[in-house]
């Protein structure tokens, strides 16, 4: 049916949605733009195109147009800015009949300033760690079921999962709440920190940008940062916007799970405000699989459903709005149990509300910046017997209650003496946890978090730049009875220090070399402090210990970043020496009652060390060999010793893709190191994947790739599968379709 859809619309060309050139009033002329890359020739979408004299601004469509009408004629100062390229400033005479101008821009030589919105607070500033960026156009092309199978392979980012459906990233070693998973920059409000058999909840192909660091960043974030962020950018809240309205499209299909996916959005603005919605559908079956008996991985289906709508309004200084969202979805989990007709399922609810406003004083600071989210999350973990008789009954046997607020205000200033920009910062983060069902197994809790930091920036000349900031957090935990836990009243009041110093030096036009030297911190989890009792979807009997301290890293990284024309690359070295590591522990027993195996949350002194690799080789426009590969070590200190628990394999990849602009192709191999450093788990096989891409613009606004994935249907088992003996292999064979349509481009 999704074929039959594609080939009809692919056949079609739309109307622009833009306002019409003969809507011009008298003694205005309209614009048009074409912005290129000057290597490749390809059009640059998601640039933004100002005009400050007039105060108008757009952003280009995936054709890398922009349209702008009822201008005032005259000399016309442009600036553009564009993710990866150097910023365009150019003037251009505007008369009476209108223009219409192709502007080429420079790639930057150094790819790590593509991560702009997520490494640093400064605008126009490059972070001073490693990351990568994901445009729109890429995304789309990895769009799968979970957040963490999107960014698997990418150098220094592995998956935990617990089936398909639950897949987060895993950042050198470090995941759960060591990884702060953010949209916008606030915090999700889910819980897939909290157990692997919870999902992350986002609308793969309703992302615009998803931007990653690799490193502490509890400076900026606070605690869930100490091993590094992921922030998901949507455009539910744009700051810039075309006038007129603009809309598009996007269809999945995948063959090892049978799913069927759909996203739309739009946005209708006019000179001073902005409506922005989207929407999306996904249902997908259990996976296939040629590692079982059946063919398939038995309880990996997914049903979501998500929409959300949003206002902008914009004046001299000001950039502010309000967006609501809803994300409901259901899936299963593979959990073995005693009885063949029983099963295991999630549910999950959040209704969020985010509000943002720049201001632009143009006094003591250049932009105060504010966001805030207000989220309720439920869960329930439901256990459906009677699957093979006539008459169902189900019993939930966790229900989660998450309440979220997180706000935060940033004030960047400019040149303040020998700095060159700064911001001074203040975050709240409050969350309350309620919890019951027939299995709970730790108490009711709040989270009250204050922070308040600085980040400046000072050049020292011939290319070298330093950062430095500092943040001071105060948080207070709090255990609450409940019905499993009646009399237990307790709480924990702490302080801690965050820090980062980190020096960049430009070598020359096409090298640069960094370093960094972080203090981050994590606050123990409830669950990890008081729990008490079986958790289902986790396979375990988790007890807590209640004099646990927060987690304290000490992390230094190096870095080296190559940029070129035909020459690329990235090379990255670090350490974290992490003291009080909060780590599950089994004791080797097994809970009468649950028949799970019994762990004990306790801390260890831990070191994590490591590096990423990534090169690029562009022998003639648009053929791109790429090699990459990344190790991470992480052991015990002191007289314990011994490696921590699910650490991920060595691994390489390999990819060769050519992009003529129409037509894209592609191959790439993953190639995983055998894992036998393990901490009380079972050790995995090494194993190499071969996966195909095939890629398309029919016309102008319209993608579709194919992807094939696992191409020759190995068998294999991921050492980061939290499914207990990791008795499920992976997918199998996997054709993947993904058409994206944006009218009016």
């Amino acid at each position: 049916m999704l074929v039959a859809l594609l080939a009809s619309l692919l056949s079609f060309s739309p109307a622009p949605l833009l306002p019409s050139a003969g809507a011009i009033a008298q003694g205005a002329a309209d614009l048009e733009l074409h912005l290129e890359d000057a290597r490749t020739g390809q059009p640059v979408s998601g640039a933004i195109v100002r005009l400050r004299e007039q105060d108008r601004s757009a952003i280009s469509d995936e054709a890398g147009r922009v349209r702008m009408t009822d201008l005032e004629t005259g000399t016309l100062r442009v600036t553009v800015e564009a993710a990866g390229y150097t910023t365009l400033e150019t003037s251009l005479g505007l008369g009476a009949e209108g223009l219409r101008q192709t502007l080429r821009l420079e790639p930057r030589p150094v790819e790590l300033e593509a991560v702009r919105a997520t490494g640093t607070p400064l605008r126009g500033s490059r972070p001073y760690q490693p990351g990568q960026a994901l445009d729109r156009e890429e995304l789309v092309r990895r769009a799968s079921t979970s957040l963490g199978e999107m960014l698997d392979g990418e150098p220094g980012v592995a998956m935990r999962s617990f089936g398909p459906v639950t897949g987060r990233p895993v950042i050198r070693g470090l995941d759960g709440d060591r990884v702060a998973v953010l949209e916008n920059g606030r915090r999700m409000g889910d819980m897939s920190e909290t157990a692997p058999d919870h999902a992350v909840t986002m609308d793969p192909l309703g992302t615009a940008r998803v931007e990653v660091v690799r490193g502490p960043a509890s400076l900026l974030y606070g605690s869930s940062a100490l091993g590094g962020v992921v922030n998901l950018l949507l455009d539910d809240l744009p700051r810039s916007w075309a006038q007129g309205s603009r809309a598009g499209v996007a269809i999945q299909g995948a063959t090892a799970n049978r799913q069927e996916a759909v996203s739309a959005s739009g946005i209708h603005g006019d000179a001073r405000w902005a409506l922005t919605a989207r929407g999306a559908l996904r249902t997908s079956d259990d996976v296939r699989t040629p590692g079982t008996d059946s063919g398939v991985l038995e309880e990996t289906w997914n049903r979501t459903r998500s929409a959300g709508v949003g206002g902008v309004v914009r004046s001299e200084s000001l950039v502010g709005g309000l967006a609501v969202d809803l994300d409901l979805r259901s899936f299963g989990i593979p959990e073995e149990l005693d009885d063949p007709d029983e099963r295991v399922e999630l549910r999950t609810s959040r209704q969020r509300v985010t509000g943002e406003l720049d201001w632009e004083p143009r006094r003591a600071f250049d932009v105060v910046e504010f966001r805030a989210s207000a989220i309720r999350f439920d869960q329930q973990e439901v256990e459906i017997d009677g699957l093979l008789g006539p008459v169902q009954e189900e019993e939930v046997e966790h229900d989660f209650h998450r309440r979220t607020l997180d706000m935060a205000v940033t004030a960047i200033h400019g040149p303040l003496g020998p700095i060159s920009a700064g911001a001074l910062g203040l975050s709240f983060l409050g969350q309350s946890l309620e919890v019951s069902g027939e299995d709970e197994f730790h108490p009711d809790g709040t989270l009250d978090a204050l922070g308040l930091f600085s980040f400046q920036e000072l050049p020292l000349g011939d290319g070298v730049s330093v950062q430095f900031g500092i943040r001071g957090e105060v948080s207070r935990t709090r255990a609450r009875p409940n019905v499993f836990f009646p009399d237990l009243r307790d709480s924990r009041t702490e302080g801690t220090l965050s820090a980062s110093l980190g020096a960049r030096v430009e070598v020359g036009p096409r090298l640069e070399l960094g370093a960094q030297l972080a203090r981050a911190h994590r606050a123990p989890r409830l669950e990890e402090l008081w729990s008490d009792g079986p958790h289902l979807g986790a396979a375990r009997y988790e007890v807590g210990t209640p004099g646990l301290r927060n987690e304290i890293g000490h992390g230094a990284d190096l870095f080296a970043l190559l940029g070129g024309d035909r020459l690329r690359g990235e090379l990255a070295l670090f350490a974290n020496r992490i003291d009080d590591f909060v780590v599950a522990s089994p004791t080797g027993e097994t809970d009468a009652e649950s028949g799970l195996p019994v762990v004990v949350w306790e801390a260890t002194p831990a070191l994590l060390r490591g590096g990423e690799a990534r090169l690029e080789l562009e022998p003639v426009p648009g053929l791109v060999l790429q090699v990459t590969g990344d190790m991470v070590r992480g052991d015990r200190r002191g007289s314990e010793g011994g490696p921590l628990p699910y650490m991920p394999p060595n691994r390489l990849g390999a990819a060769l893709r050519y992009d003529a602009g129409s037509v894209r192709v592609g191959v790439r191999g993953r190639l995983a190191a055998p894992q036998d450093r393990v901490h009380r788990e079972d050790p995995t096989d090494g194993y190499a994947l071969l996966d195909l891409e095939l890629g398309f613009r029919p016309s102008e606004g319209q993608l579709l790739s194919l992807r094939l994935d696992n191409a020759l249907d190995r068998v294999y088992r991921d050492h980061l599968s939290r499914v207990e003996d990791r008795r499920f292999p992976m997918p199998g064979r996997n054709l993947s379709m993904i058409w994206r349509w944006t009218p009016g481009a």
